[in-house]
């Protein structure tokens, strides 16, 4: 028979979301293919755009991945009211929820995917009072993203060194992560079981590059407008590639944030480059792919900080599987797998001048870009496609379940 595994998120939007919605979904793809049933769980409504030819239900299944959102709301609301009727319902829905699979027997263990201290640090108690153990997903590391924001240091204290220890393995993305777990394991004097699980990519791509290739040439960023810092560093490397009287659009995608939109136009619009901008707001998956597939090149910029080598970027995996190539710099696992102008196009730092000088390189030099692009595709499959890079997944999660049960 197989084993019950539930994943329970109040971020990741599953099944309409993005980056975070598509890892779980390519989580439970692997559980399933390991004989594991797989349910999501949510805890408050997606937080998404609401578009009406979208379909929302709390309960449906996609992919044989059955998905619940207990407390009625399938899409977070703009009103703070109704936000926090969604908290409660949510709550107590997600409650009512766990012990009815309890008494049924139908959970063998929960992946909570969160980095919220709260959500982690109570749900772990109450899934050990029901005798249920818990992985934690860690895609982020908060001491790195608060040694990188200088705020909020005391709370990503807590949650690393206090609520990591209380839950039974974890699944970094990162060997930043990973190495940070084994740290605190040892400070704690804890065992905490680990499994490294990289970027995730599934079938996406059935199409080659060439045929959706298209002769305008633009660059693409995809990525969301809340990280002001990269969005700025992509103004300055279009800004420099004008210096170099190369004037080549830029597409911008993400989720529309009115007040951060507003200062990066303005921002582009003081460096004379803002008539290069397209802001195309939220895209579908679809629609998002097909845009990769016809790019020129594929930024993602990582600022050299801790924040950026404790992550690893599910977008770089998905603009890998396009063909397009990619264009980044050498911080965290990416120089592990990303070598340049062999499957990618990689600048020593995160500096302007050096993607303007790639870029030009990649415009200049289209045999070596398309080569490039084929095999960054190549490794994308053989790296980061679920079936790879989750291999024994189920047997490690079998083996927790087991530790558990004899402790």
């Amino acid at each position: 028979m197989p084993n019950n595994l539930i994943i329970l998120s109040e971020s990741s939007s599953f099944p309409w979301g993005m980056a975070a919605s598509n890892r779980v979904r390519n989580l439970a793809k692997v559980l399933l293919k390991e004989n594991w049933d797989v349910e999501y769980a949510g805890l408050r409504g997606a937080d998404i755009p609401k578009d009406k030819k979208t379909k929302f239900s709390s309960i449906g299944k996609i992919d044989n991945i059955p998905f619940i959102y207990p407390g009625g709301f399938t899409v977070r609301s703009n009103s703070w009211w109704f936000r926090r009727i969604d908290d409660i319902l949510g709550f107590f829905g997600i409650f009512i929820f766990f012990i009815f699979k309890k008494i049924k027997r139908k959970v063998e263990c929960v992946i909570i995917y969160s980095r919220s201290t709260n959500v982690v640090k109570f749900w772990s108690h109450f899934l050990h009072l029901l005798n249920i153990p818990v992985i934690l997903e860690l895609c982020e590391w908060p001491l790195a993203i608060a040694e990188t924001s200088g705020k909020g240091h005391k709370n990503a204290s807590h949650f690393c060194e206090d609520v990591v220890p209380l839950v039974d393995a974890v699944l970094p993305i990162s060997s930043y992560i990973s190495h940070e777990v084994y740290r605190i394991s040892l400070k704690k004097n804890v065992y905490i079981p680990s499994f490294q699980i990289p970027i995730l990519i599934d079938n996406v791509y059935h199409t080659s590059r060439d045929s959706n290739f298209s002769s305008d040439k633009f660059l693409l960023y995809c990525g969301s407008i809340a990280y002001m810092d990269i969005a700025k560093i992509v103004v300055d490397i279009i800004y420099e590639l004008k210096k170099r009287n190369i004037h080549i659009p830029i597409k911008f995608t993400g989720r529309e944030d009115n007040a951060r939109i507003t200062e990066l136009k303005l921002y582009a619009k003081n460096r004379g480059v803002l008539s290069l901008f397209e802001f195309t707001g939220f895209l579908d998956e679809n629609d998002l792919f097909n845009l990769m597939r016809k790019a020129t090149c594929l930024l993602a910029p990582l600022p050299e900080n801790l924040q950026s080598q404790s992550r690893f970027p599910t977008k770089i995996g998905y603009y890998l599987a396009s063909g397009t190539p990619i264009l980044t710099n050498a911080v965290g696992d990416v120089k592990h797998y990303l070598k340049d102008k062999i499957n990618a196009f990689i600048v020593e730092n995160c500096d302007s001048r050096q993607f303007a000088a790639k870029i030009e390189t990649i415009l200049n030099d289209q045999e070596l870009s398309k080569n490039v692009g084929l095999f960054g595709k190549d490794l994308a499959f053989e790296k980061f496609h679920y079936r790879c890079a989750c291999l024994g997944l189920g047997e490690f999660l079998r083996q927790v379940v087991q530790n558990y049960r004899n402790s």
